[in-house]
């Protein structure tokens, strides 16, 4: 009697694991990460050039950030948990807001665990998972989400490692909008893996966009000195606006 119920229990427990979404899966991963501290290099490039973008990033749980970014425009984000703050060098004005009153793709943003695509997974919501073939034997869980407004495919192994993320049109699923490739994996906690290298290609009104991100210098759930929150510290004479279209 007592293996039955054992083995009742295990079997219980092995249908609940197996129900959850891989996209529930891969955010519980990824919020164990506390803090972060990173570089990061990404280069942009469409039909009209190429642009590098070189930043020193810290975050913090909940809504602390504070992104310094060196090229090609001198600026700096800092979120201290209840505001947002960005001000570019040089400039007299500078956007202030409180977090609660920021559009929700700039929150998924910036609740986004460095190295992570979580603002796409955000995106997905509470939408039903489909269960797909996959396309690519190191990464043999493939599943789709038709969210509100796109529909979403990840690819990724066994060991929760997302290798691709797909976008397509919500109308039109063969109709590919975006995919990134995930490369470099560190483990950067326990079970938690974070690919130091994402490729990019995006198609947006006809016209192809690709960028590569490279991080650097990863150090996850480290302590970070509280007064890189605190934009008192590095703000001095700005005027501070409301909206970008006042800068």
């Amino acid at each position: 009697m007592r293996i039955l119920i054992c083995f009742t229990l295990f079997f219980i427990a092995f249908q609940t694991a197996s129900a959850e979404r891989l996209v529930d899966a891969l955010i519980a991963r990824y919020e164990q990460v506390e803090t972060v501290t990173c570089d990061v290099r990404r280069d942009l490039s469409n039909d009209d050039g190429r642009m590098r973008w070189l930043s020193r990033v810290y975050y913090a749980r909940p809504d602390r950030l504070h992104v310094e970014n060196h090229a090609p425009l001198p600026r700096r984000i800092i979120a201290d948990g209840e505001v947002m703050f960005q001000h570019n060098e040089g400039q007299h004005r500078g956007f202030r807001r409180p977090i609660a009153e920021l559009d929700q793709n700039m929150i998924d943003n910036l609740r986004r665990v460095p190295g992570t695509v979580m603002e796409h997974l955000f995106r997905i919501g509470d939408a039903e998972e489909i269960e797909l073939e996959p396309e690519h034997d190191a990464f043999p869980l493939r599943r789709g989400y038709a969210a509100e407004h796109v529909f979403v495919v990840l690819h990724a192994d066994e060991e929760g490692r997302l290798g691709r993320l797909e976008l397509f049109d919500a109308e039109n699923h063969e109709r590919r909008t975006g995919e990134i490739d995930f490369e470099a994996f560190e483990e950067v906690i326990e079970g938690v893996w974070i690919p130091m290298v994402h490729r990019g290609r995006f198609q947006l009104g006809g016209l192809e966009s690709r960028e590569t991100v490279r991080i650097s210098n990863y150090a996850a759930n480290t302590s970070i000195p509280e007064h890189l929150f605190n934009a008192d510290a590095f703000f001095s004479d700005v005027r501070w606006v409301r909206r970008f279209e006042d800068l």
